[in-house]
């Protein structure tokens, strides 16, 4: 793997990725809605048989993407992620989850990262929502390099695939040439007592606030939402006394409710303090850090809870 992949864009990332991939397997095909950025040129301009834009459609989209997986294509979406996830739920239920027809989205803007933007480009509530259909698969990857695994994986799925894809640039989290990721987490830091399970953006951010701070816990990042190891994930968590879940994601229904299951369906011990979006504060507008704080994900929220919760 490339260093050069350390400092750029998980979209970026993916686009360059998916053009090499494209190149030798002519089955690839690359749906937008008319997006723009320098690596899609350079995916058009190589390999035009193999783009399509069309435009603000994405209920059309997931339909067509449907009908070329039937043909013996594979179809790659790229929108942003709450255009084309929230407006076609039913038709990614249908055309995709009960068809089951391996078409891979790749959805850039999770959480906050369009802040200015307002409620028409958060993606707040997507993981409750494509984590509750069956016959998918859901990522969240952390940085550029586990997004570049990510895409590998999908590749040779026989599923179809949501990729949450963060809009800006995540300090690096891994470095490992040969990261395995059939676990669908990763224990990053280990700790005898306490941990903190991130997903996505925060992932990096918690890891950088555990290092400046020189915090004592540990940091598992869960990255792939739905397809998990559950036994090992369970296995895990068991050995700590403490967890905070930390999320860019509604507190109903996201990683903090799923570790939640994970612990009361394996009876653990394990206190677990969950920490996402507040419901009525997902619509307001403002600065990622100004949402951040409104929603006490802030680092000085962040540092109150592991005082609270973390015997030290």
């Amino acid at each position: 793997m490339n260093n050069k992949v350390l400092n750029i864009s998980m979209r970026d990332v993916f686009i360059s990725a998916l053009e090499k991939l494209a190149k030798k397997d002519k089955k690839i095909i690359l749906i937008v809605n008319d997006q723009g950025a320098p690596s899609l040129d350079s995916f058009k301009k190589n390999l035009p048989n193999q783009f399509y834009n069309a435009g603000i459609s994405e209920q059309n989209i997931i339909g067509a993407a449907s009908g070329l997986s039937i043909k013996g294509f594979k179809p790659y979406i790229y929108s942003i992620n709450s255009f084309i996830l929230y407006r076609t739920i039913e038709y990614i239920k249908i055309d995709l989850c009960s068809m089951k027809q391996p078409v891979n989205i790749f959805g850039v803007g999770s959480g906050f990262s369009y802040p200015e933007d307002g409620p028409t480009h958060h993606s707040t509530e997507d993981i409750s929502l494509i984590g509750s259909l069956p016959n998918i698969e859901l990522y969240n990857p952390s940085d550029s390099i586990i997004m570049e695994h990510i895409l590998k994986k999908v590749y040779k799925s026989k599923k179809p695939s949501v990729v949450r894809m963060d809009r800006q640039f995540c300090s690096p989290i891994y470095s490992n040439i040969n990261l395995k990721i059939n676990d669908g987490f990763s224990e990053i830091i280990k700790n005898k007592k306490n941990c903190i399970i991130a997903t996505g953006f925060f992932t990096s951010k918690v890891k950088k606030l555990i290092n400046d701070r020189k915090i004592n816990c540990g940091l598992i990042d869960f990255f792939e939402i739905k397809n998990y190891d559950n036994k090992k994930f369970a296995k895990t968590i068991k050995k700590y006394d403490n967890l905070i879940s930390i999320e860019e994601h509604s507190l109903r229904f996201g990683i903090g409710s799923i570790i939640s299951t994970i612990i009361t369906d394996n009876n653990l011990k394990t206190k677990l303090c969950r920490m996402g979006l507040i419901e009525d504060k997902t619509f307001n507008y403002g600065t990622r850090d100004m949402l951040f704080k409104d929603n006490k994900l802030d680092d000085q929220s962040i540092l109150k809870s592991i005082l609270k919760n973390f015997r030290q």
